[in-house]
């Protein structure tokens, strides 16, 4: 299990590549278990299927957290001048909310 910082992004002026220098406010911290494989992908464009549980911090907003993993655990885009670089983007989506616990979804593709 590990943590991780739980922040909402608050400004959108940046594509995904660059959403570092938008302005984020971290809300709290939530613990996840290690990723487990559901899709292996094809080895190709689609880099696979992930799911683990996260657990949420006390008294914080659901809703808000649940935003904030989304958010923070979702990475898209590069920075390279031509197509078909191969770079990697991670979207993740909350699945299923039992009270502080939730279930994540993480799926990989590759710029080709």
């Amino acid at each position: 299990m590990n943590n991780i910082l739980l922040s909402r992004r608050l400004t959108h002026r940046y594509v995904g590549t660059y959403s570092h220098l938008d302005e984020w406010r971290d809300i709290g911290v939530a613990t996840l278990t290690p990723r487990r494989e559901v899709n292996p992908g094809n080895d190709y464009d689609e880099g696979g299927t992930y799911i683990r549980w996260a657990v949420l911090p006390r008294g914080i907003d659901r809703d808000a957290a649940c935003r904030a993993l989304e958010e923070t655990m979702s990475r898209w885009g590069c920075a390279h001048e031509y197509d078909c670089c191969g770079c990697a983007s991670y979207t993740t989506r909350v699945l299923h909310r039992h009270g502080r616990r939730v279930v994540l979804q993480t799926r990989v593709s590759f710029n080709y």
